[in-house]
């Protein structure tokens, strides 16, 4: 079980794109890139980051042994979001597990009207 564990949600347009778009840019940097169903798993051998393209946009989770790794891959999805969604800030807001953002993840968008 990973000791460092955070997730955010990121409005961007044509996530398929995006998500296509990062993983491109990170394969060099994982040591593999794994499809989960509607997940990309990226393994940087001790931590691995999470990504899930849904009607909101993209739901990004790192999980990490160590604090290093951990703000590692947090940075590396940062500047190669940043890149692809032409989006300058490179600022998302991260969240720890188990808090609201996680809950409503969890359900389905057509039960709460909202992502």
């Amino acid at each position: 079980m990973a000791k460092h564990i955070s997730e955010t949600v990121v409005d961007v347009p044509d996530t398929d794109r995006i998500v296509e778009a990062l993983c491109g840019s990170l394969r060099e940097c994982a040591i593999s890139i794994e499809t989960n169903r509607a997940n990309q798993v990226l393994n940087f051998g001790d931590g691995r980051a999470i990504i899930k393209a849904n009607v909101c946009g993209l739901h990004l989770r790192v999980e990490a042994e160590d604090l290093a790794t951990f703000f590692g891959i947090r940075s590396l999805l940062q500047v190669t979001l940043s890149r692809a969604s032409n989006d300058q800030s490179g600022h998302l807001e991260w969240h720890p597990t188990g808090d609201e953002l996680s809950d409503m993840i969890g359900r389905p968008a057509g039960r709460t009207g909202r992502c």
